[in-house]
């Protein structure tokens, strides 16, 4: 998918520019709208994974309290500044990269900042696909990338960015292994996640559970009082842990909605829809529908039938960024 503001007269590509971005942040311009807004930007679906090219002027970037409740993001960013720079303050966090230095974003947690007249290439990830090292991304958020990892990544990205337009599926499959195994090493070796963010004894506790949930998705009897009788958890103490994930339940739901995705995503699935819903505990066919849409934006068969292509250089889309990655988290 491509954008560009340069076919709106000047007065309105600042404006056609918020449009296209509408759902991802509140923008303001540095200049007069007057004098335009040329910026443009280059997406491509590699899989699970989407890259973003962005080349814009000097703007503000505000993304508030307000504005996640708005988005329908669900995702990390990890992105490198090609040209120009970029400033980003969120409460205690913040940062300022220039060209060649690398940034995480968490899209669950706010930020603003002033980007400079900059081009910009970035990597989407969903937090579905790498809910085992959530916290640990999470805490490694608004915040620069440093240490031996971070020239690494880069160089990925910028390979990646090189070679978009090119890439088969089967490469765009590569591509989200190895940025799997970069943003866990990364993540590991980041000073933030030195820092006991949680009590150690409820870490443990929740990293064994989670664990169980994950091993035991298919299970019929997965449910909490399973879970508090096989791990002699009390009730009390299971809802503690998940609070901070809407409650057990609904992690459950969710990881089984994540599992169900992702096996109607594999090349060659030949299975029914109703199949896969059933070996993931979901009896209920319009229920399971229902949920699958709430949760993606897309019904199982639109999954299920999706073309993958590796990108599409030359192709042109209606609709803002937001909508665009919301289609291709769940295609």
């Amino acid at each position: 998918m491509k954008f560009s503001t340069e076919n709106f007269s000047q007065h309105e590509q600042f404006d056609a520019w918020c449009g296209f971005n509408m759902g991802m942040a509140d923008l303001e311009t540095v200049g007069e709208r007057k004098e335009g807004f040329v910026a443009s930007a280059e997406l491509y679906q590699l899989g699970q994974v989407v890259m973003c090219n962005y080349d814009f002027p000097p703007l503000i970037i505000n993304y508030n309290d307000e504005a996640i409740r708005r988005s329908r993001l669900d995702h990390w960013c990890l992105g490198v500044v090609t040209d120009g720079s970029i400033a980003v303050n969120s409460d205690q966090r913040g940062f300022n990269v220039g060209a060649g230095d690398l940034a995480m974003y968490s899209y669950a947690m706010p930020f603003a900042g002033k980007l400079e007249a900059a081009s910009y290439s970035s990597l989407f990830f969903s937090r579905d696909d790498y809910w085992d090292i959530a916290e640990e991304l999470d805490r490694a958020s608004q915040l620069s990338v440093k240490g031996p990892m971070s020239q690494i990544i880069v160089d990925f990205i910028l390979t990646v960015k090189k070679r978009a337009d090119t890439l088969t599926v089967m490469d765009a499959a590569a591509v989200n292994d190895a940025l799997g195994s970069l943003v866990r090493a990364m993540v590991r070796q980041t000073p933030a996640t030195l820092e006991a963010a949680r009590a150690p004894i409820t870490a443990v506790q929740f990293d064994r559970v989670r664990r169980f949930i994950a091993e035991n998705l298919k299970s019929p009897d997965l449910s909490p009082d399973m879970i508090c009788a096989q791990l002699g958890l009390s009730r009390r103490n299971l809802y503690y842990l998940f609070e901070p994930h809407g409650g057990v339940a609904t992690y459950i739901k969710t990881r089984r909605l994540a599992a169900c995705r992702s096996a109607l995503l594999k090349s060659g699935e030949r299975k029914l829809i109703s199949s896969v819903a059933y070996d993931f505990g979901f009896t209920n066919m319009p229920a399971f529908s229902r949920q699958f849409r709430d949760r993606y934006g897309v019904n199982p068969s639109e999954v299920k039938y999706a073309q993958l292509p590796g990108a599409e250089s030359g192709q042109t889309s209606d609709g803002t960024f937001v909508d665009w990655l919301s289609r291709l988290q769940a295609a």
